[in-house]
This record gives C-alpha cells, structure tokens and sequence, in this order.
C-alpha cells in the first residue's frame, strides 16, 4: 500500500524527475483554477470608496503577477495537512492577483499544495518555477530537440498533474552559442503543448539569458530577449529598468503586434536596484509601469513578514497593500449555482474553532488546545483593502534629477514616519512602531481580529460610525437558478444603545439593478454569544456583498453564506 504524501516537494535534478515520472504521487483534493468575469474593477475607485463602480473590460487592462520567494522556499507551507506554526507567513490580498509564482532556488519547483488551492479557489493562476544557476544542466537537455521534447513533455505532465498553470522560465547561467536555438525551440514547444493539455496555462520567460547564450539581464525587451517572448506567453523584466527602457520595452512589443500587458515589468520589494528602492516606497515604481500601461511582477511579498516579523505582520502587510491597490485590478470569481461561504479564515490561527467554540484534543486527562497553519483551509478573503490605511503622510524623498532617477530611500539607519487618518507609523530599519491616533468618530472601518472566531481561525471586526455608508467586503458573481437565501453569524460586542433588536447587521447586496439593502427574516442565538440572521432575497444574481448596521456598534462578522433558497424554508 502506498505512503500518504505529506509534504510538497521540487525536483532536485533531471535525475529526481524521470526516476518520479511515471509514479507521481497524487495530493488530496486539489481544486481547479475558479473561473473569473471578463471584467474587473479598478482598485483606484475602491480605494476611494466610490459607489458605482465601474466595470472595466480585463483583456484591456495590465496585469499583477506575484512571485513569493522566502527564505528558499518549502517552509511550513510544504506540509500537505498542515502544521501548527500559525506565525508563518500568509498572502490573502488575492483579488488583485492574476498569477502566483512560488519561486525557490531548486532546479524545479513545483507550487505546494496548499498555495495552488488558495490560489484557484480565489481565480489566481499557479506557476512552478523552473531556475537553473549554473553551467551544465542544459547541456543535456539542449543536445537535441527531441531531448528538448523529452524534458518539455515532463513538465506538462508535472504541471497537468499537480493542477497547476504553467511555469517561469528562469535560466540563470550561460548557453552555449551552438544550443541558443534549441533553448528558443524549447520554449516555443512548451508554450504550445502547454496550451493543449492545460486551459488557460501560461509561460512566462525572465529577462536573463540572452538570445546569444550570454547572462545579460537586459532590463527592457529588445532585440537580445524577443525571440523568447515571441514564442512564450510574456516575459518577467528584471528590476534595474528606466523609464526609456519601459518606453523601449512598449514600442518593440507593438512592432511586433504583441498586447504590451504580456510584458511584466519586475517590482522588487526588497529593493536591490529597483526604482524607488522598494519597500514602502514600491508605489513609486509601480506608478511608472502602470504609466506605460505595462503589467507588474510583484517580487517578494514576504518581505513584510520576513523583515519584520510575525509580532507585526498584519498590520505591515494590509499597510503595505494599501498603497499599491489603487494601481491595481480587482477580478471577479464566479460562484454559479455554487454555494459561496467564507468564515474569513486566513489559514492560521492560535486555536481552531468550529461553530463558535475551540477544538481541542484529550490526551489523557488533559484537553489539548492547538494552533494552525494551514493554507487549503483558507477561506474567500475580502476583495477590497482595509480602510483607512493608506498613507496621508509620508516621507518626502528628493525630486529626481531626470527621468531615469531611481529616487530611492537612503540607505543608512534614518528612521521614516508614515501617517494614516487611523494611525502614525515610525520605521527604524526593521523595527516599527505604530500609534493609535484618537478615533475617528464619524467613518465606518473594518479589520481583521484573531482574537476569536466562529469557524477556522480568525472573523472581520466592523466598526460603525457613519450609518449613511455600508461596509463593502465582496466583489463577486454569483448565480443561482432560485432566490437568493444568506446567513449571517455575528457577535456584537459593544453598542451605544441598549436594545439588542436594533442591531442585527442589515444585508447589502448588489448588481445591475442596484444596491439593496435586507433585513433579516429571522435570527437565532448560538454559542458563546454568536447569533445567526437569516436573510431572504428576491435576487439571483450577486456582484456586491456588504454589511451596514442602523445604530452605531462593534461588531465581529464570522460567517456569511449566500446559497439557493430551497422549495422548503429550510435554510
């Protein structure tokens, strides 16, 4: 009988793959890739809380991809059940994304098993990594094109197995002159026989390599790296770009009737000779891709994780996502006739709980409370970012000289000071130090609380001030054949009225005909002080799920259901 696979491996060498090959070991239940709408929403009008938000045609519109490398990769994100390190590192702002990278420095990288179903549960393509870093491996791989076939055909089978999209194509070494066209033939070849076997798959090419076999990292598409991208689905721009370089990049794509948005322009937010010197100044980056209208790839998220630390990570991470959503695309996953539920669990937390109460395990006499790390168990996340985190104040860098200054932050210990309309950040390096300023008494805002949960780890704390605006948290399609029915599990900690009746959350939904507001039907106390509202509708369709509230209160969202109404009220 065969081992149960427990962690997500790479491939070390050629020779790990072919010995594997024809006896993969198949992972439990790996979802498909979620379909998304053929439109999306732009994250400058969400930042801005506009109402009406206008519906934008996402084949016209430049792309995010994200590539997550931390610390070399499969750290507790291998362990195919998880493991109970829950201050491990977390992505969770998938709307904006369109591909996800997971990059390691193993000669193949095939995505864990817990990123690739966070990623398709969300509509966010997967790409494993394929990187070599020194002479030789090629050479056998490149020695004919049916070796190239051979190794090619590999892949496919790797990717097609494993559920996930496609690959990164990362060759950091030199090529022999005499093998720079089979290396181009191998790319072609994979791209179109990749297609076949995988819908909607991609390759992406990294601005390495030259088309003479030379290391060059060219920082622009020219006449050295556009074999490759003329026979692959993009090309991934290394950091150490200028604006002329992007202005280049733009003007060869057109010559050669490409869409420009199939050039990636790299983002480093660890810095490293990226424009704006990265971190919390990636937004200046980022705003000089976006003005070229070019994609973006998002280099090292984990950086607010692995630079900071755990202590204060999500306060960092929603800070530093703030700034770069207004430059970014919000897509739309599709739930038809699908019931769509989300207890807002991130995949971690320090307990588990399930139907409002703590899971535990006896050994012995004792009852054993644990922690969680888990990224399958991630539920749909919010589409929008967080409030009220973007900066209103922030360290004044010195003008650029010229169009190509990099205008990066100073190198040295300087402490920068950021402010938001909710609070005043100090940065010394790695150290961070954030303040409450004093409240703000007449907006609405949400976060992220851990201090408890109904199902996972985790809920959504609502703050209401302004009872003229909604919370909005979801930007989605859903469709069902019958009405609409929605559960809604709260817990209202603090109020400024007495009258508990007064406070059940009001059900905002919306789409083509408007927004609507619905009250419960009926309600129901649950456990540790968790209530449950039932909601009926007169919808089918759904593009907006918000909440508001008709007094001012606090309180703690931790599950919201939409599914179809049955022909008994039963819900």
């Amino acid at each position: 009988m065969a081992t149960e696979v427990t962690e997500s491996q790479p491939f070390k060498n050629l020779k790990e793959l072919f010995d594997n090959l024809g006896n993969l070991r198949p992972w439990p239940g790996i979802k498909e890739l979620r379909d998304s709408t053929d439109y999306v929403y732009s994250g400058l009008e969400i930042s801005a809380e506009k109402k009406e938000l206008e519906k934008l045609d996402r084949e016209v519109q430049p792309r995010t991809l994200l590539c997550h490398d931390m610390k070399g990769g499969y750290l507790e994100d291998r362990f195919i059940n998880g493991s109970e390190a829950y201050g491990s590192y977390l992505f969770y702002h998938w709307s904006v994304i369109d591909t996800f990278v997971y990059f390691s420095h193993h000669f193949i990288t095939v995505p864990p098993f817990g990123w690739i179903n966070v990623a398709h549960n969300h509509g966010v393509k997967v790409l494993g990594t394929i990187i070599t870093e020194r002479e030789g491996i090629w050479d056998v791989i490149l020695e004919s094109q049916e070796k190239v076939r051979w190794f090619a055909d590999a892949l496919i089978l790797v990717a097609k197995f494993y559920k996930f999209d496609g690959w990164l194509l990362n060759v950091e070494n030199t090529i022999s002159s005499e093998q720079v066209n089979n290396l181009i033939y191998f790319v072609k070849y994979l791209t179109e026989n990749i297609h076949e076997a995988i819908r909607n798959s991609e390759i992406i090419w990294y601005d390495s390599v030259t088309n003479e076999g030379k290391l060059n990292w060219q920082n622009e598409l020219n006449s050295k790296n556009i074999d490759f991208f003329l026979n692959c689905d993009g090309i991934y721009l290394n950091y150490n770009w200028t604006k002329s370089k992007l202005e280049n990049s733009v003007a060869l794509a057109k010559n050669h009737n490409r869409d420009i948005h199939d050039i990636y322009v790299g983002l480093d937010i660890w810095g490293r000779g990226c424009p704006g010197g990265g971190g919390f100044n990636s937004t200046y980056a980022l705003q000089k891709i976006r003005h070229e209208g070019l994609s973006v790839a998002i280099f090292g998220p984990g950086w607010t994780h692995e630079f900071f630390g755990f202590q204060t990570f999500q306060e960092i991470e929603d800070l530093f996502w703030a700034q770069l959503f207004p430059y970014l695309y919000v897509h739309v996953p599709i739930y038809e006739d699908e019931v769509f539920k989300t207890s807002f669990c991130r995949g971690s937390g320090s307990l588990y709980y399930r139907c409002g109460q703590p899971l535990y395990e006896q050994e012995g006499r004792n009852f054993i409370y644990k922690s969680f790390y888990n990224l399958s168990l991630q539920n749909p996340q919010i589409s929008v970012p967080i409030p009220h985190m973007k900066f209103t104040s922030s360290p004044q860098l010195p003008e650029p000289k010229s169009e190509n200054d990099r205008n990066e932050c100073s190198k040295g210990p300087i402490q920068y000071v950021y402010e938001t309309r909710k609070n005043v950040i100090r940065v010394l390096e790695n150290v961070v130090n954030i303040e409450n300023k004093m409240p703000m008494l007449h907006v609405n805002s949400f976060e992220f609380s851990s201090q408890f949960s109904f199902e996972g780890g985790g809920c959504i704390k609502l703050t209401t001030n302004d009872l003229t605006s909604y919370h909005r948290l979801f930007l989605v399609h859903i469709e069902f054949q019958q009405d609409i029915v929605a559960i809604i599990a709260y817990k209202e900690m603090e109020s400024s009225i007495a009258n508990a009746s007064q406070h059940e959350p009001i059900l905002v939904l919306g789409n083509n005909t408007g927004i609507k507001s619905i009250f419960h039907y009926k309600s129901k106390d649950l456990v540790s002080n968790w209530k449950e509202c039932v909601y009926l509708t007169n919808m089918r369709t759904v593009n907006e799920i918000g909440i508001s509230f008709a007094r001012s209160n606090i309180c703690y969202l931790g599950e919201v259901i939409l599914k179809q109404k049955q022909q008994h009220l039963n819900v």
